[in-house]
């Protein structure tokens, strides 16, 4: 699995098109540990499924434990257990991809498995 993180609007799904046009791809992944939440779910539970089902193929998540604090309690939730799925999620996977302005930079995993994969 390829797990691409990073902030809100700072390329994720595009890069993700340009460099790995042929692999299946769960966009915003954010919104659906929301979604969980929301329905009184186990977010990091799911995330075992997800990382199975997207084993050969990307999750792309924001980022969001680098803003402000919410102030709304499901809010601050939210971010932390979006935090909790992020880390098992990169933990499961073979690639991770840091998306900052447009630049994605593996912080784990090989560059060469990036190009592989795209081809």
């Amino acid at each position: 699995m390829i797990l691409i993180v990073g902030g809100a609007c700072q390329g994720k799904t595009e890069y993700a098109k340009v460099h790995f046009p042929k692999l299946p791809v769960w966009d915003e992944y954010h919104l659906e540990v929301k979604r969980q939440l929301q329905e009184q779910g186990d977010p990091v539970k799911e995330a075992v499924d997800a990382a199975e089902k997207y084993r050969n193929g990307i999750i792309i998540s924001n980022e969001l434990g680098y803003g402000l604090v919410p102030m709304d309690p499901f809010e601050r939730q939210y971010r932390e257990v979006n935090g909790r799925v992020n880390c098992y999620l990169a933990a499961q996977a073979d690639t991770v991809i840091r998306m900052i302005c447009g630049v994605g930079t593996v912080i784990k995993g090989r560059e060469t498995v990036m190009k592989s994969a795209g081809e």
